[in-house]
């Protein structure tokens, strides 16, 4: 029986979580390192599969451990087999219509209640969370956490309003626009470098009223079990969310094989998500599903900084620290290549290793440091690598020095911010992703600066994600938004990082992926498949135009 009311809810139009400092001395902070100290003195428990309630299998259990601390164990989690990958399958298809049918206002107020939650009885808890399971410093994680409460809030906002955009009637009809669930199951991969996207991932379906199966990171398991605590507690029911963790590719070859698959909802490495995308079109090429898959997907980031003359070296040095160094450069928005001439460098140079000189690294837990450690041994090594070519390089690569550059491995995977100058725009850091404190600058010589800037800014990386033009000249700046129209999804006036929800819609295009714009309403129309309802009000009896001459 469905529950029919005769309503139609206004959903209250949210403004962003406020700002939190934690400054020395403030209420917050204390509340802050209290449960920082919570979290360092429990004993790590089991984190369970979640199908239709807690799943302890008798598979292996995995560590999970915090970066900057290897002897730190934050919990152990269990790890699914194939049987209870078919099981969490079944379940949440079992569960799709009773889902579907619920009241939207229903559905929405659950998420609704989540993001209060998330904002009063357990923001401390999750700051800390992320901090330790991240290795996030207490600004870094409460914008994230801060960015997951916005998505619920504002997501369930857009809901409202997508449900409230309807075709015209006229005078002999009665039109509607019914944004159905996709018929199926979607399937949410997220990332290990937010918790926002940990959450909005498999939140965004749900709240278009579709079930989902999630694989958070192996990395971030401990924090995504915080986020499914406040969302059962919110009343969301227990069979509509399904949570696998351990191996990934048996898992998503299971889902992907699985014809009532609708859609994927991805955030990650490049190389993962066209494996995704070519084994779904391998299926579908093969008509194993019952309709072609929703693939939505975000993956990574070259993200430039084009800097003209007439710019502050010193507000252009701040954008590098921010952009480039900030959660240890673990943005797929962080700053990873600079452009500037050989003489606005020489003014940006004092400013940016001035700044550099005072970051600390080290222990999150640790207000002294800016940063904190790489998320993982194997990306540790990745960005130590290049670091160490940067030093060595090849004769002719072009590499004119290296600022910073130290790492560390002993207790944490710790990589201290680094710069590599390079006359070579085509050098290998200015190309490939490295997703680490690394920052590439270019300098180039005065002389057809912006004509030829502008194009190897275009050509040189093929990602879309994030970008800036440093400029206090309104002409340049437009003619370089122009000239490097598909460079970027986001492009900004300072820094690349930081989109904010409702306020600057997030994602790309290019290698960067489907340019779904998180943080807006486009995302979620991709978990709607609308169905048009026609109702003629009075019915003709006679078939005959009036044209037609009938003696």
């Amino acid at each position: 029986m469905t529950l029919m009311l005769n309503t139609l809810p206004q959903i209250r139009k949210p403004i962003n979580s406020p700002f939190i400092s934690f400054a020395k001395g403030t209420k917050e902070r204390e509340s802050l390192l209290k449960e920082i100290e919570n979290i360092t003195n429990a004993k790590p428990e089991t984190l369970p599969l979640w199908i239709n309630g807690t799943v302890l299998t008798k598979t292996e259990k995995r560590t999970c451990i915090a970066p900057h601390n290897f002897n730190f164990i934050l919990a152990y989690y269990a790890t699914a087999s194939e049987e209870y990958v078919v099981k969490a399958i079944e379940t949440v298809l079992s569960a799709r219509k009773k889902w579907l049918t619920l009241p939207w206002q229903f559905r929405l107020s659950i998420f609704q209640t989540a993001a209060r939650l998330l904002e009063t009885k357990y923001l401390y808890k999750m700051v800390a969370a992320v901090m330790e399971d991240y290795s996030k410093t207490p600004y870094e994680a409460f914008i994230d956490v801060q960015e997951l409460i916005d998505f619920l809030n504002f997501n369930c906002y857009y809901a409202s309003t997508i449900y409230a955009e309807q075709p015209d009637s006229n005078v002999d009809t009665l039109n509607l626009l019914d944004y159905r669930p996709l018929e199926g199951f979607v399937y949410a991969i997220p990332p290990n470098n937010f918790v926002a996207i940990e959450g909005n991932l498999p939140t965004a379906p749900l709240i278009m009223g579709n079930v989902v199966i999630v694989k958070p990171s192996s990395d971030v398991v401990y924090s995504f079990h915080l986020v499914l605590k406040i969302l059962l507690e919110a009343g969301l029911p227990k069979d509509v969310l399904a949570v696998l963790h351990g191996d990934s590719k048996m898992i998503s070859d299971i889902i992907l094989d699985h014809p009532m698959l609708s859609g994927v909802h991805f955030t990650g490495g490049t190389d993962t998500f066209k494996e995704l995308r070519w084994k779904i079109a391998q299926n579908e090429y093969k008509d194993l599903y019952k309709g072609f898959v929703r693939i939505v997907g975000e993956t990574g980031g070259k993200d430039p900084i084009v800097v003209f003359d007439d710019h502050d070296p010193v507000a252009t040095a701040a954008a590098i620290v921010v952009g480039g160094f900030g959660a240890q450069g673990r943005k797929c928005s962080a700053t990873s290549r600079v452009y500037m001439t050989n003489e606005m460098w020489q003014k940006v140079r004092p400013v940016l290793l001035k700044f550099m000189e005072t970051i600390k690294v080290g222990d999150v837990a640790d207000f002294k440091n800016y940063m904190g450690a790489i998320i993982n041994q194997r990306e540790c090594a990745k960005i130590v690598k290049y670091i160490r070519n940067a030093f060595n390089p090849s004769e002719g690569e072009g590499v004119l020095e290296v600022l910073g550059g130290s790492f560390s491995t002993s207790i944490g995977w710790f990589v201290h911010p680094t710069v590599i100058v390079t006359k070579n725009p085509h050098y290998l850091t200015m190309q490939e992703e490295i997703f680490g404190p690394v920052v590439t600058i270019c300098t180039l010589p005065q002389r057809k600066f912006k004509e030829r800037v502008l194009k190897l800014c275009d050509e040189t990386s093929p990602y879309g994600l994030t970008g800036a033009i440093h400029t206090d000249n309104i002409y340049t700046f437009c003619e370089a938004l122009d000239e490097l129209r598909y460079v970027a999804g986001n492009m900004y006036n300072w820094k690349t990082t930081g989109a904010m929800v409702n306020a600057q819609p997030f994602s790309g295009s290019r290698k960067s992926g489907t340019n779904s714009k998180v943080g807006w309403r486009l995302n979620l129309y991709q978990w709607t498949e609308p169905r048009t309802i026609g109702q003629t009000l009075v019915k003709p009896t006679d078939f005959a135009p009036p044209y037609l001459d009938t003696d």
